[in-house]
């Protein structure tokens, strides 16, 4: 599965979505409602009945864009640069880059959205098969960087690339779990923390660290 598969929207689809995740920024899913996605958009309820099955049809591709947009075009450009470096020094940079974005400015409530998609799912059944796909495309991209490192030599061959892989993406948990106590970590020590712990899976044939 690869998200390069993926048929676009009808334009009319995609701007009620594109409503959808705008009012996401300030509105709980389960306050959105038909009436005011097709008052925002300008869109009747023909259009919205054509496209999608269901209002819930609506909201919950809604939430697969979101949970896509989440850190896809940040490691498939990390995979970009494994493929076109030989260079290790230029390859760790592009890591540390790419840690230092999904931790430092991806906002708390992106993270949260992606929590309360996850959230969802577990007891959705429709929104946890639509997720499938697009989670295993975010884990195949993930594994496919790692694997290019193996195959250069620099990555640690005793390490599963799924579970490095999924490893990558839990850890966006912590900052989570993090702004729920009275006491915030420094954001920059979370960020040495994650490159070091990354930094031991992708280059450890490395020893200049």
């Amino acid at each position: 599965m690869s998200f390069a598969d993926d048929v676009p929207l009808h334009p009319t689809a995609q701007k009620l979505v594109d409503t959808v995740i705008e009012m996401l920024q300030t509105t709980a899913y389960s306050h959105i409602k038909s009436e005011n996605v097709l008052a925002r958009s300008g869109i009747t309820r023909g259009p919205l009945y054509h496209h999608f099955a269901d209002f819930d049809d609506l909201i919950q591709t809604a939430q697969i864009q979101l949970y896509k947009s989440f850190a896809f075009d940040v490691i498939s450009q990390l995979v970009k640069v494994f493929e076109a470096t030989d260079d290790l020094e230029n390859a760790r940079r592009e890591l540390h880059s790419f840690v230092e974005n999904r931790s430092r400015r991806i906002t708390y409530t992106l993270l949260r959205q992606r929590v309360g998609i996850i959230h969802n799912a577990a007891s959705m059944p429709n929104l946890r098969e639509k997720l499938n796909n697009t989670q295993e495309a975010l884990t195949q991209e993930r594994m496919k960087a790692y694997q290019i490192c193996l195959d250069k030599g620099w990555a640690d061959p005793t390490m599963d690339p799924r579970c490095v892989a999924i490893l990558m993406q839990s850890s966006f948990i912590g900052r989570v779990l993090d702004e729920m106590s009275s006491v915030q970590m420094d954001v920059n020590e979370w960020v040495k923390v994650l490159s070091r712990l990354f930094d031991s899976f992708f280059f450890a044939g490395d020893k200049s660290t």
